[in-house]
């Protein structure tokens, strides 16, 4: 494919996102699903908590349907994980995906290193999915960040992606639900690989929970 040619098929696209698609959520029933004031406080062998609520503020600029903040620590090995989730039932003009590395930089913390990891979900034909890795600093205090998007049955890391399925899955299912998943942990140690085998444990044990609160 050419420079102009792929060019022209990107501009197209970000002319059909930038549509107002009210029209595309209606006609079609949507999924059931479950709110996530039922989502489990026990998760394998991880156990849960609700975190303080957000501020109204924080809930205006998120202007999400339905959301979960919860801290997981596993029975075993006493690790402590944070949890957010962002579930949109209509995708529209200001009531979208926040990327959290557009919000992140907002809120102090900035970006040391990004990189792509995969996560095992046995439910998939893949078998697994790619989700975005971040480790960001803030007043000498590092995390580790990864978080991904989910779609009508799909788990992405791309906001590009997400874009696409976006408009096809309003045009094809009258349908712009969509979902963030963050998962997040204090770093330890510069250098230190443990932390993160430990969110892409909690994110394996998550994936066959998530299909009853984001429907495919």
């Amino acid at each position: 494919m050419s420079d102009r040619l792929r060019f022209g098929c990107l501009m197209g696209l970000l002319l059909l996102v930038t549509v107002d698609l009210r029209w595309m959520s209606h006609g079609k029933p949507m999924p059931p699903r479950n709110d996530f004031a039922s989502f489990p406080a026990q998760i394998s062998l991880w156990t849960g908590k609700d975190l303080p609520d957000m501020s109204e503020g924080e809930k205006k600029v998120l202007a999400a349907d339905d959301y979960v903040l919860r801290e997981y620590r596993h029975e075993v090995t006493g690790a402590d994980l944070g949890l957010f989730i962002a579930y949109y039932r209509s995708q529209r003009s200001g009531d979208a995906l926040h990327s959290p590395k557009n919000c992140l930089p907002g809120s102090g913390w900035e970006p040391i290193t990004s990189d792509q990891v995969r996560i095992a979900d046995p439910y998939i034909p893949a078998g697994s999915f790619s989700a975005n890795h971040y480790v960001i600093a803030k007043d000498g205090m590092e995390q580790e960040v990864v978080y991904w998007y989910q779609a009508g049955g799909r788990a992405f890391a791309s906001e590009y992606a997400g874009k696409f399925y976006l408009v096809w899955d309003g045009i094809t299912k009258g349908r712009t639900d969509g979902a963030l998943i963050r998962i997040t942990a204090p770093r330890s140690t510069t250098g230190d690989s443990h932390t993160l085998q430990e969110m892409l444990t909690f994110a394996r044990d998550l994936t066959p929970v998530l299909p009853q609160f984001l429907p495919n």
